[in-house]
């Protein structure tokens, strides 16, 4: 019995010496990789801190795009941008987050060129009329945002949306009206196109009234602009033929079925001060 016992504590004596040549060739094999791992991470990070400083990237050209409002000038000195800054280490998101904070800028797009081109393209926003609020005129755009109140520098000649905020908020309803309105007065040719427009006046109960630079006004009401536009034409040619002076003339279109014209007292248009093009009811 205790030779069987005896036998079996020599086999696994054995049995150990064997697996530890196993276990320490194991070992080594693990350190042996780890040792490459951190070898290869160290040439890499070598590798990169490298190429973000080497003069070989640095930017020697920026190039803007897109901008129609802004001038390039002032696109860069909203990008910041170091001197000799390398291209693949600028920060795009921080120069994008840069550029946005001018209110005439919409979308803005960051590119490399390699090896020493940045190129920042713009999308301005595009203002189509001003919005006339309680604190003053601000420029809007398509969309119907006042993305920016009106300056001295800015362009005025645009048609003057009043009647579409009250109590220092936008009447939605009206102001989605109003824009369905100027999408189709752009596609009008004629003394009734979008660049002959003074006002355009919104009222939740009456509709729209079109002040044009003539001293004309059109009552459109709501909808079917189209269709009360095209039967204004043969009243404006009747009015021609009998001679009759169109300033200071109201139109109602508001039924087409039934079109009055009268003549009207009119005031000075809602717009700013040495811009008037036009004149209101």
């Amino acid at each position: 019995m205790g030779s069987v016992q005896q036998s079996k504590i020599s086999a696994g004596h054995h049995r150990l010496k064997r697996h530890s040549g196993d276990i320490l060739g194991d070992m080594m094999k693990a350190l042996l990789l780890l040792t490459c791992i951190l070898l290869m991470t160290s040439l890499l990070i070598i590798g990169y801190i490298h190429v973000m400083s080497a003069a070989y990237f640095s930017i020697r050209e920026t190039q803007v795009r897109g901008v129609k409002e802004l001038t390039e000038k002032d696109v860069l000195a909203l990008a910041a941008l170091k001197p000799a800054q390398n291209l693949l280490a600028v920060n795009a998101d921080a120069i994008r987050d840069r550029i946005r904070k001018n209110p005439w800028i919409r979308e803005v797009y960051i590119g490399r060129e390699l090896p020493r081109r940045l190129v920042i393209e713009v999308r301005e926003r595009t203002a189509i009329a001003l919005l006339k609020r309680e604190d003053g005129f601000h420029l809007m755009d398509a969309d119907g945002l006042a993305f920016k109140k009106l300056e001295a520098d800015d362009a005025s000649d645009l048609p003057t949306l009043t009647g579409c905020y009250r109590d220092g908020r936008p009447d939605q309803p009206l102001m989605e009206k109003a824009l369905e309105l100027f999408r189709y007065l752009s596609t009008v040719e004629g003394p009734f196109s979008i660049a002959s427009i003074a006002e355009i006046n919104g009222d939740e109960v009456f509709g729209f009234s079109i002040f044009t630079g003539s001293a004309v006004c059109l009552r459109l009401g709501f909808d079917h602009y189209d269709n009360k536009i095209k039967r204004l034409n043969p009243v404006l040619a009747d009015l021609e033929k009998r001679n009759v002076n169109l300033k200071y003339v109201m139109i109602d279109l508001t039924d087409p079925t039934k079109i009055t014209v009268q003549k009207r007292h009119i005031l000075a248009p809602a717009t700013p001060a040495g811009t008037a093009k036009g004149y209101r009811t």
